[in-house]
């Protein structure tokens, strides 16, 4: 069929071709086989077409907005690549390729559903190819927004219609056309509920609910809410003195917190009768903490099984609420665009009149408020987050919906975001018929499940937490899903399995505005755990190729648990590490952040300064003799030649007499090998166990060898 009138500051070239083909949407998604993608081979998928630079430079000189986007997101990398004499290139062909970076999924094109809207556009101008990532973005009422996502506005996030059309068929599409989700729901019996609920059939006054007295209990869908409780004052908690009363009249829904009464709201408006949050549904003042401890156990299967939780992500306080209009904010540096919808969702057919909507490109994702809100900074969020089936997000602009088909917002592309740890069931096989229980050690699965527990404890250690000592017992539910495919012995953060890596853990200095002084004595979590310290911390990343070779013997571990029902819960004092090994002398250079061995530099003459490693302190100050206990020898298969390193612990005494611990890398493993069989006679090979009142104690093992 006929395209559609071209606007004025559209080229007939661009108009006919990119904009016809819909910046590449029905196309297959655009890949890449390089790493760097500086090699035009290396690129496939998307929408494609030819142009001269001359003809395009002069369209974008004569006011189309496609070519002025190209010239000013790429002429300049363009330019950079070539010298100054070289510059012009005449009348070069250049190639535009433009397409999605991930598929649409079978139901991308129903009403209410968002496609991806991560776009590639790689620009080959000579024998190099530039590539960029761009999110294209529609208003909410455009209607082009069906087709491209990313509804940057949604000002009236609680206005019924919205609620009961957008975020209603956003939960049923995945509800009913998700297999993950639907399996996830089914993991446990199909009966199971939280022990408490909250009644919200009479919206003036709501009641707790004992679940095990419900007579229905197969019907009892509940909505689940992930909140900030703030600084303020919590008088709303249950208690052991007014559950009776909360059970037997319920609550008056004005003396609520704001927050409460607008996820009471949302709750009703959905069409659910239940409400789960932890401040009414957990006895906040119990003896011992026992109901608390006892409902942190089923933290996992509460978010789980919830048909969907509420996530607040605005709100500071619980005083706050969440349902207030949201501003309609331009949107910076973008770049606006005609798009031709199709017929009917679904039709890539266009249309005889067809309908026109706008779009725009943006170099950044509209996830800044998201990763940025309350609920992204906030500890015990994390596994509220992950381990829900699917949840509804208010933040500051929009509202969106996550669920573990879609990781991120469906505004959002995981691809792009580093900060981000996407789903939980990314990587971990979900239980159930003809799904294995567990991987094998070792395995690549079993690599790459390891290597997200630590983008996730990576992303943990960066938020904060009302109560330092809940350190461990906050990610407690995200841990309990790891350990069958992680050996299941957990050592305070650290799994037995992969010790030796998980050991490896450094303060991450790329995050300079958090807090520096350590937020957790130890009797909280033993000094060689990442939880026992406040500030944000980083992992070396094991490759998944390649093997691990372990320079060292664990001896012997023991950690205690304040509950011992709780397995991966707090620990109490006296928790330690043996670990044979050797500890050799080094000399620390403090404003280059190297090391060298100390006695043996004239016998490394053919190595040169390849002896020399790198080196980080989790504290630095008055450092005086340092040892390295080397860890683990570590291939790298780099593409300009294979190689080895050691990776390792630094352990110095300080004039306080107290011991500095830090983390080594960077090390030849034939010159480390080397020192540990010179260096024998200066410094026996020996047992050094770690414990978590930061001594360590060295016993010489007499063994031969």
């Amino acid at each position: 069929m006929a395209l559609p009138p071209k606007p004025p500051n559209i080229c007939t070239l661009a108009w006919e071709g990119v904009f016809a083909a819909r910046f590449g949407y029905w196309d297959d998604p655009v890949t890449s086989n390089d790493k760097e993608g500086w090699d035009p081979q290396c690129w496939s998928g998307g929408y494609t077409y030819s142009v001269s630079s001359v003809v395009w430079l002069e369209c974008a000189h004569n006011g189309c907005l496609w070519c002025q986007f190209l010239e000013k997101h790429f002429m300049k990398e363009v330019r950079s690549w070539y010298s100054a004499h070289d510059w012009p290139i005449p009348d070069e062909t250049i190639e535009v390729r433009v397409g999605r970076n991930e598929p649409i999924s079978e139901q991308a094109n129903s009403p209410g559903n968002f496609p991806i809207s991560v776009y590639w556009i790689i620009l080959k101008y000579g024998e190099r190819a530039y590539p960029g990532y761009f999110w294209l973005n529609a208003y909410a009422d455009d209607p082009a927004a069906p087709y491209v996502g990313s509804m940057l506005s949604i000002p009236h996030v609680g206005a019924p219609h919205v609620l009961e059309r957008r975020a209603k068929i956003w939960m049923d599409e995945c509800a009913q056309g998700h297999e993950v989700c639907r399996r996830l729901g089914a993991m446990d019996s199909g009966d199971w509920l939280p022990t408490r609920l909250i009644d919200c059939s009479d919206p003036g006054r709501v009641r707790i609910i004992e679940t095990s007295k419900l007579k229905n209990r197969d019907g009892a869908r509940y909505v689940a809410l992930s909140y900030v409780w703030g600084t303020g004052s919590q008088s709303h908690q249950t208690t052991n003195a007014n559950l009776p009363t909360r059970t037997r009249i319920g609550i008056a829904t004005e003396t609520l917190p704001r927050t409460i009464r607008d996820a009471i709201y949302v709750t009703r408006t959905l069409g659910f009768r239940f409400l789960w949050l932890d401040s009414l549904c957990i006895i906040q003042d119990s003896a011992e903490d026992s109901d608390k401890h006892r409902e942190v156990r089923s933290m996992a299967r509460v978010y789980r099984h919830a048909y969907l939780t509420i996530d607040v992500a605005t709100a500071a306080s619980v005083e706050e609420g969440f349902l207030q209009d949201r501003p309609t904010r331009a949107p910076r540096d973008a770049t606006f665009l005609p798009f031709i919808c199709p017929a009917s969702p679904g039709d890539g057919e266009v249309q005889t009149e067809a309908r026109m909507g706008n779009v725009y490109l943006t170099t950044y994702a509209n996830s800044e408020d998201y990763r940025e809100s309350e609920t992204a900074r906030r500890g015990w969020c994390l596994q509220e987050t992950l381990l829900s089936t699917r949840s509804l997000i208010f933040d500051r602009e929009m509202l969106s919906i996550k669920c573990q088909r879609h990781s991120c917002p469906r505004h959002i592309s995981r691809r792009w975001h580093k900060g981000d740890v996407g789903g939980l069931y990314d990587v971990i096989p979900i239980p159930g018929p003809g799904s294995a229980t567990a991987v094998l050690p070792g395995s690549y699965e079993c690599k790459t499940i390891h290597r997200h527990w630590q983008e996730i404890v990576e992303n943990y250690s960066r938020r904060s937490l009302t109560y330092a000592s809940d350190k461990l017992l906050a990610c407690a539910a995200i841990a309990e899903v790891f350990a069958p495919h992680l050996g299941q012995t957990y050592l305070a953060g650290l799994w037995l399995h992969t010790l030796l890596l998980d050991l490896l853990w450094h303060i991450d200095d790329r995050f300079p505005n958090h807090p520096r002084p350590r937020g957790l004595p130890y009797r909280d979590a033993p000094s060689w755990s990442w939880a026992s310290t406040n500030r944000p911390i980083a992992f070396f990343r094991q490759p998944l190729v390649g093997p691990l070779q372990p320079m060292v013997q664990v001896v012997d571990s023991s950690i205690a648990l304040q509950d011992k029902s709780l397995h991966f819960g707090e620990v109490v004092p006296g928790a330690y590490l043996v670990l044979d090994t050797a500890l050799l002398p080094c000399k620390w250079h403090r404003d280059v952040g190297r090391l060298e061995f100390q006695q043996v530099a004239s016998q490394f003459t053919a190595c040169g300064s390849d002896f020399r490693g790198r080196c980080y302190f989790d504290d630095d100050a008055d450092i005086q003799d340092v040892f390295l206990v080397p860890l683990l020898s570590v291939y790298y298969d780099w593409k300009c030649g294979g190689g080895r390193e050691v990776k390792g612990l630094l352990i110095a005494t300080k004039s306080t007499r107290e011991l500095a611990f830090g983390k080594m890398d960077g090390l030849m493993p034939d010159v480390c090998y080397y020192v540990m069989k010179t260096q024998k006679k200066a410094v026996p090979f020996s047992r050094l166990s770690y414990d978590s009142e930061r001594t360590a104690d060295t016993h010489v093992d007499d063994s031969p060898g």
